[in-house]
């Protein structure tokens, strides 16, 4: 499956508040596993929430590091974002990977999966994450 995998595990969560507008920066950390690439996320992963009394946006950014599946190292910068509530998100990566230099330039999406032992975030070529939604 041509698809990062990302579980992901949230580890802190700064707010500033002014009446029903705020901003929480989430810190987390987490891995990536698949044939596409295994690798960990690096220190100073942040997802930058923007919320009002309708709803909001989310930016999380951070960077992979690891082994491609042409078992180079490599790392990874990925720039994820959405709407707050919302399962599928547009990402945009940037990877110093030979094997995986498609990233740069394909349209991608995201989808957010919730579980107990945290987040799972996939991201993939658009059509197929799509379509599997269908």
């Amino acid at each position: 499956m041509d698809r990062l995998v990302i579980k992901v595990k949230l580890r802190g969560c700064v707010e500033v508040r002014a009446g029903e507008r705020a901003v929480n920066t989430v810190l987390f950390e987490g891995h990536c596993e698949g044939g596409l690439f295994e690798g960990e996320i690096l220190p100073a992963a942040c997802d930058v929430q923007k919320l009002n009394g309708a709803g909001g946006t989310l930016s999380a950014r951070y960077i992979l590091e690891g082994v491609d599946c042409a078992g180079e190292c490599c790392r990874i910068f990925v720039e994820n974002n959405g709407t707050v509530g919302q399962v599928f998100t547009e990402p945009a990566v940037l990877t110093d990977s030979r094997a995986l230099s498609w990233l740069n330039t394909e349209r991608l999406a995201g989808r957010l999966t919730e579980g107990d032992d945290g987040l799972t975030v996939e991201i993939g070529r658009f059509e197929d994450i799509w379509r599997d939604n269908i």
